[in-house]
């Protein structure tokens, strides 16, 4: 059972203070969460004809390791409207998506599409 918390007293290793707000033990800081970010968007910022770079979610897998996940959406031309020369009003870009790994320096260590990972785990065999 859950000890009671009294008169706004903290159990001893709930929470940590941080900036002057309390926070859960081993959470990443926002500053933290920001450079990683950062760190996604600049490499695939990188990549030719990308015209915008969404993170959509960034997640520290390990926290002993430092070691962090993060998947991000990238906007390019479509290439079809591209290469048949197609007369549009607007760019028509398509959506390509990408899982990342950084590690605790904030280096990417590996990437690849969504698709590509997916299918991979789908053609493990069982380990049951």
């Amino acid at each position: 059972m859950a000890q009671p918390v009294i008169s706004g007293e903290k159990l001893a290793g709930q929470t940590e203070q941080q900036g002057g707000v309390d926070r859960p033990p081993n959470r990443p800081t926002t500053s933290l969460l920001e450079e990683a970010r950062k760190a996604v968007h600049d490499f695939l910022g990188k990549e030719p004809n990308v015209r915008d770079v969404r993170v959509t979610k960034l997640a520290q897998i390990d926290a002993q390791e430092g070691t962090w996940e993060a998947e991000a959406d990238v906007y390019v031309p479509n290439e079809t409207i591209r290469t048949l020369g197609l007369p549009v009003r607007k760019e028509v870009l398509e959506r390509k998506s990408y899982l990342l790994r950084l590690n605790r320096q904030l280096q990417i260590v590996a990437y690849g599409s969504v698709a590509a990972v997916e299918a991979a785990v789908r053609s493990r065999p069982d380990s049951d």
